[in-house]
């Protein structure tokens, strides 16, 4: 009997080695292979982060990284010579982060800042985009700059953690005495109805979103953004830990659109003076992009 079990045991780890050489496989195949493999990509995209990624007056999902992402899928295409489905999923500042950690998204594309703490769990293109958090408030509000908010309530986005460890910081080093009550929020939509309904005093997150909230309000006149920029917020897509050759495919896309001079036209669609949120792009900005637009 004792071969029996003997064999039992050589089997069992057999069987254990196989489907743990199967998962590691799995876990190890590139993005860019499974998109080969599969002919399907998984984007995900913001729908109340104006004008990176919303719905406009006719339900229709749109916005800057949504014309990033119909132009990556067409790149894919013509790298793989064959069609690749383009999968739409919605993140929020809470799940845009696990979504791609354990690789249900293959890359986010939306608005979100490059830290080190999140570098940590997850990889970031070249930053696409910067800017920095303001406030958004009521016009005639006497909150006019971040000392005000002391004692007040503050609305910020759930999972927003950049804009939260600024206030923070802030609160920390004695510029909000005495503290503001901060109020988290799934998402920013939910965050300006609660500044709308007086649950809130002010609504605290990139002044580039506080601009998109602002523009598409009702009545856009009612609503005024306030304060010095407390942050630095510089914008990366989000891509899944060590996968270099999908990272690099995707700055090489970056590159590509910034050299064309196509990245420029896309940001004038939406960020123009015509465009859907009007926010000038700074001679400085313009250098970073450049700087950042290896030769090939």
């Amino acid at each position: 009997m004792k071969w029996k079990k003997g064999l039992t045991l050589i089997l069992f780890a057999a069987l254990l080695l196989g489907s743990l050489s199967v998962a590691a496989t799995s876990h190890a195949e590139s993005v860019l292979d499974k998109i080969k493999r599969t002919g399907k990509i998984t984007i995900g995209h913001r729908e109340g982060a104006i004008p990176f990624g919303f719905y406009d007056k006719q339900g229709n999902w749109v916005g800057f990284s949504m014309d990033l992402g119909k132009r990556l899928v067409e790149e894919l295409e013509k790298k793989f010579g064959k069609p690749i489905e383009y999968i739409k999923k919605p993140v929020n500042p809470k799940t845009r982060i696990p979504l791609v950690a354990n690789r249900t998204i293959d890359i986010v594309m939306g608005s979100t800042t490059i830290t080190l703490a999140r570098d940590d769990v997850i990889d970031f293109s070249i930053p696409f985009f910067v800017t920095g958090t303001r406030l958004l408030v009521p016009k005639g509000s006497p909150i006019r700059d971040f000392p005000d908010l002391a004692g007040k309530r503050v609305g910020v986005a759930r999972g927003a953690s950049a804009n939260i460890k600024g206030l923070r910081n802030a609160i920390e080093e004695g510029l909000i005495n005495p503290p503001c009550d901060m109020l988290l929020f799934d998402d920013h939509t939910k965050g300006f109805l609660a500044l709308k309904q007086g649950k809130t005093h002010a609504h605290f997150t990139d002044a580039s979103l506080l601009a998109g909230l602002k523009q598409k309000a009702p009545n856009p006149e009612n609503w005024e953004i306030v304060g010095r920029l407390l942050t630095y917020e510089p914008y990366g897509f989000i891509l899944p830990e060590n996968d270099s050759n999908w990272r690099d495919c995707v700055n090489a896309f970056l590159i590509r659109r910034i050299k064309s001079g196509e990245f420029y036209k896309t940001y004038d669609k939406w960020m123009g003076p015509q465009g859907e949120v009007p926010i000038p792009m700074s001679e400085e900005f313009k250098t970073f992009l450049k700087v950042q637009s290896f030769p090939e």
